[in-house]
């Protein structure tokens, strides 16, 4: 614990150095040079991004037998997004969130809800880590990423090796082998309609290209030869340090790793910072406020049974 503060503490004392070192008129310069029309643009973008990860959600959850309404999803996904933002790092607080109030909008069992979050972050996952392999060469992802690739193409032999297991004395041992099954039983079920798994799969890789892809189109603005395999590699480094669990959201880690990396890529420190900020807000700050307004109407149109559409 004591290490993570410590490297946590780095990271802050990194980025206000180099705050430090930005020279006003140069910032000023720097936010001046973003049109209005990019602004919007990534906004927009990243209301698509949200929109197909609450679909796929909503597609893996259909696929599993918990029957939820896109806007009940919608719902949910707003809530864990909220949690992601106040929890440090890997984002375990919006996942745990996230099975909670399916299990209690859906009525189904708490181990179904944690298998329908788990298999989204299969499918979730283990795109993010191909991209990252391609992209950064990020080698110790290996292991990991080889137990999900068998969790997705294995999930049969797997069921009936732990059912044909003894059952553990430890109630959360059988918990957590409930968990198991049902989570690779919805893997298996999702395996036999070759036509969602590949639409499930094609919605994790759109969604996490769109990173790179909102960031290489901000970054051209200042920077015109950015190569987007760099810029791919600096966002997922950036996003890599953010789900280390030292503070809420991975602020000032995430920042501080994106802002350093362009500029060691030649990127002036102000186009940088300005950079790292637009994209933050963008992809963070815009979705944690979107997500608060969602609740509070969800909610109000709950109370006043005026939210009759599904």
């Amino acid at each position: 614990m004591k290490r993570k503060w410590i490297l946590g503490a780095i990271l802050v004392l990194l980025l206000i150095f180099a705050l430090s070192r930005i020279n006003g008129e140069s910032l000023l310069y720097s936010i001046s040079q973003i049109p209005l029309w990019l602004v919007l643009f990534m906004i927009v973008m990243q209301i698509v991004s949200q929109l197909l990860v609450n679909l796929q959600w909503y597609k893996i959850a259909k696929l599993a037998n918990t029957p939820i309404s896109f806007r009940d999803m919608l719902y949910v996904n707003s809530q864990g997004s909220v949690m992601d933002s106040i929890t440090p790092g890997v984002k375990i607080g919006g996942e745990i969130t996230r099975a909670v109030q399916i299990s209690r909008v859906t009525k189904c069992p708490s181990e179904q809800s944690a298998a329908v979050v788990f298999v989204q972050k299969i499918f979730s996952i283990s795109a993010l880590f191909l991209i990252m392999l391609f992209a950064v060469s990020w080698f110790l992802a290996l292991p990991f990423l080889a137990i999900l690739l068998c969790a997705f193409f294995a999930p049969g032999r797997i069921r009936k090796y732990l059912q044909a297991k003894k059952d553990p004395s430890f109630a959360w041992a059988r918990k957590a082998k409930g968990f198991l099954c049902e989570t690779l039983n919805q893997m298996c079920c999702i395996r036999k309609n070759t036509g969602s798994l590949i639409v499930l799969s094609m919605l994790s890789l759109s969604i996490w290209l769109l990173y790179p892809a909102k960031m290489y189109i901000l970054a051209v603005q200042f920077y015109p030869d950015a190569h987007i395999v760099h810029i791919t590699a600096i966002t997922f480094a950036a996003y890599a340090v953010a789900m280390l669990p030292i503070f809420p959201g991975g602020l000032g880690g995430f920042e501080g790793t994106m802002a350093g990396l362009l500029a060691a890529m030649g990127v002036a420190v102000s186009d940088a910072a300005v950079m790292t900020i637009y994209f933050r807000f963008a992809t963070f700050w815009f979705v944690l406020l979107v997500s608060l307004v969602y609740i509070a109407l969800y909610k109000i149109c709950k109370s006043r049974r005026l939210c009759q559409w599904q």
